[in-house]
């Protein structure tokens, strides 16, 4: 019998994008013994890392590039190493724009307006705080500003994007747990 599969994630945005792009990819978390964490942030890493592993899981995972130094010294790497073969993928610069830009801005735009936030971000993109920044990342910004709307919105992405334009760390992920 294959062992029990931890994904590490930093938080509930990006548990519940690879929850919700897991069935895209053909993967049924629960018949296939896969739990999805959300540790509260990447300085967290090395502690789950460990009790996974201890408790007889493999373990991978998913990170923003700006914490690759928790991974990599919890799996007593180097950073800049390549870590995916140990299942350990860098979203650049995190899962939000991974996911925004996969989708594109158009679709987002729809997606936005969708769910009833189009005139909500028309505001926020006139603000002179964002007003400078390229619509890509204002996307990103706006689905960011808020910790429900950032959930919501993740989810939501990995529901909609074009599967042959699922974000390459979240694909990779779910393709490890293939592998051995």
């Amino acid at each position: 019998m294959p062992k029990p599969i931890t994904l590490l994630v930093e938080g509930e945005s990006d548990r519940g994008a690879l929850v919700a792009l897991a069935p895209r990819f053909g993967v049924d978390l629960e018949a296939e013994q896969i739990t999805v964490t959300a540790i509260g942030g990447a300085g967290n890493f090395g502690r789950a890392i460990a009790e996974a592993a201890a408790q007889g899981h493999r373990v991978g995972g998913l990170y923003d590039e700006a914490e690759e130094r928790f991974v990599a010294g919890a799996l007593n790497r180097q950073e800049g190493e390549d870590l995916t073969r140990q299942g350990f993928f860098a979203c650049r610069p995190d899962l939000e724009l991974e996911l925004a830009r996969a989708m594109g801005v158009a679709a987002m735009t729809s997606l936005l307006e969708a769910n009833g936030d189009l005139k909500t971000f028309r505001d926020f993109q006139n603000q002179p705080a964002h007003r400078d920044h390229e619509a890509l990342d204002q996307v990103r910004r706006f689905v960011s500003a808020t910790g429900s709307r950032k959930a919501r919105y993740a989810a939501l992405m990995a529901e909609t994007v074009p599967f042959e334009a699922a974000p390459e760390p979240m694909a990779g992920l779910l393709g490890w747990i293939w592998s051995n």
